[in-house]
């Protein structure tokens, strides 16, 4: 959140069994001063192309600054993947790496320990589907937070109450290790997490800042990757009948992919490379922060050269070479945005190999080309032949 605005905390839950708790943290919440997100406000953010899902989880990655699950004996709609709308959220929440405080049904709990021993038995009586004990065993086997008990509303604030302090004292201690630093104008505006990690340098601090770093600039640009995936024409619309001025602006196009896809490459070939340090010294947080801004400004450009395509009206004949070039950097922004989690993997491996006294190089190394290049040459030819 930008400075001068009160905390925003997500509280995700399903609605209908919760409803009262659900009423109960927001005036909790507004009582201590911080900005309360629950789904079913009038304020809650709605963006009409979307759907629910997409919106509460649009919600938890642009607006959520603290993150609390509640969980009661309903699971919830499902997904096609089969996972609930609050398991969606606190996947989300936890890739963001926003403080995450998990808050479990007494009932639940209980009974956990019976359906661990007997599985295939009748649990209707307790809860909507098994599912909800298989996500409450995998909250409790995630060692990125603690999971709390609770029999009534009141149990969750009091709890939450004395936690936002400790987390509040936390703050304070950051705040004057930051304070002491003579940070550049290239770390001053970071977030908490990519400070905190710059600061406490844990295992592998240069990937997991890097990632933080690209993950925070993509995600300022998210809105964008929703206007490429449903195809909206927000920019001006402009038309090329003339064969030759299509087959020239084409030319440029192509010529600007290259470029992009080439700068795409040195950053994760080379600059990250050079920004991580040799094996046995630290890396440079300037420089990592250079590369991430960088790799997510490519990753940009490259959605606003597919957007182009969809703002672009031409003859029948260079319909396909359109929707074709219109992919041609779906690759690329795929690749770049998977790095964080290609970076979270390779820590994870670089943290066991540690614990076993093994030494362990991550590897960045990024393989980036056009995709459907082989049929974009073939119906540029088709092209460059009609207007001979």
């Amino acid at each position: 959140m930008p400075k001068g605005y009160p905390p925003a905390v997500f509280v995700s839950s399903t609605c209908y069994d919760l409803n009262q708790v659900r009423a109960d943290m927001k005036r909790f919440l507004e009582n201590m001063g911080l900005d309360p997100i629950l789904s079913e406000t009038p304020a809650f953010p709605v963006s009409p192309q979307m759907s629910p899902v997409e919106n509460c989880l649009q919600a938890v990655k642009q607006r959520a600054d603290i993150f609390v699950l509640i969980v009661g004996a309903r699971y919830g709609s499902q997904n096609e993947s089969g996972k609930s709308i609050t398991n969606l959220e606190y996947l989300e929440a936890k890739a963001k790496g926003i403080p995450v405080y998990v808050f479990v049904l007494k009932q639940i709990l209980n009974v956990l320990p019976v359906w661990k021993r007997n599985r295939q038995a009748n649990y209707e009586g307790t809860v909507d589907t098994p599912k909800l004990f298989e996500f409450v065993e995998e909250l409790r086997n995630s060692k990125d937070h603690w999971v709390f008990d609770f029999d009534e509303a009141q149990h969750v604030m009091d709890t939450l109450r004395r936690q936002l302090a400790y987390l509040f004292m936390e703050g304070l201690v950051l705040r004057e290790k930051v304070k002491n630093l003579m940070l550049s104008p290239a770390l001053r505006e970071l977030s908490g997490k990519c400070l905190k990690l710059m600061l406490e340098r844990p295992i592998g601090w240069e990937y997991s800042f890097f990632s933080a770093v690209l993950a925070d600039e993509m995600n300022a640009d998210q809105d964008l990757k929703w206007d490429l995936r449903y195809g909206l024409k927000i920019a001006h619309v402009h038309g090329l009948d003339d064969l030759l001025l299509m087959y020239n602006w084409i030319q440029q196009k192509l010529s600007d992919m290259e470029a992009l896809v080439h700068s795409a490459s040195q950053l994760m070939n080379q600059a990250i490379q050079e920004a991580l340090g040799k094996p046995g010294e630290p890396g440079d947080p300037e420089h990592l922060v250079y590369v991430a801004r960088r790799l997510s400004k490519v990753r940009k450009e490259l959605v606003n050269w597919s957007i182009e395509f969809a703002c672009t009206k031409a003859q029948p004949e260079c319909g396909k070479l359109l929707t074709l070039l219109s992919l041609a950097s779906r690759d690329t922004i795929e690749k770049i945005e998977s790095i964080p989690s290609r970076l979270d993997d390779e820590i994870a491996k670089a943290i066991a190999a540690n614990k076993r006294g093994e030494k362990y190089v991550a590897e960045l190394m990024l393989k980036i080309e056009m995709s459907h290049s082989d049929e974009i040459c073939a119906e540029f030819q088709k092209l460059s032949q009609l207007i001979r």
